[in-house]
């Protein structure tokens, strides 16, 4: 399967062709028959504006032919999501890791999103450290450099 070309919409039974300009504004081209007419509309609206180098353009081979580009692949959703240390989820709408705890009434605590998930396990461990009752949470374990240790059974 691919991809709409770039500036290329279906509209009803034709395809509309538009592009921003330097504006940031919408401008529409036109309606065309085909979606490669559209895409080569595009192109030349780009062209004739002179915003090939900030806009995408749609690839044409030698023989002038619209160059089809792959559907791109969602990243897996299971690669290195396990989590492999304590105190943080996955947000699935940003793909960042949410650092959280419960406080002793059981309410839900956050600490904030991270890039990775050591860099959420550490914040979890500050946090929780300061509060009392310590020996009822668990901790990441950290080693003597102050690396963190995956949790058992990772």
């Amino acid at each position: 399967s691919t991809r709409a070309p770039a500036g290329v919409y279906r509209a009803r039974s034709k395809f509309e062709a538009s592009y921003r300009d330097r504006d940031g504004q919408s401008q529409s081209i036109g309606k065309f028959a085909t979606e490669e007419e559209a895409a080569h509309a595009y192109n030349a609206a780009l062209a004739k504006h002179g915003l090939e180098s900030i806009r995408k353009v749609n690839t044409v081979d030698e023989k002038g032919r619209l160059v089809a580009k792959p559907k791109q692949t969602p990243p897996d959703p299971t690669a290195d999501k396990k989590p492999r240390y304590y105190g943080f989820s996955r947000d699935p709408k940003s793909g960042k890791f949410r650092a959280r705890f419960r406080d002793a009434r059981g309410e839900l605590k956050s600490i904030g999103s991270f890039s990775t998930q050591e860099d959420a396990a550490l914040a979890y461990n500050t946090a929780v450290s300061k509060l009392p009752a310590l020996g009822r949470r668990k901790l990441n374990k950290v080693d003597s450099a102050g690396r963190l240790l995956e949790k058992p059974g990772v």
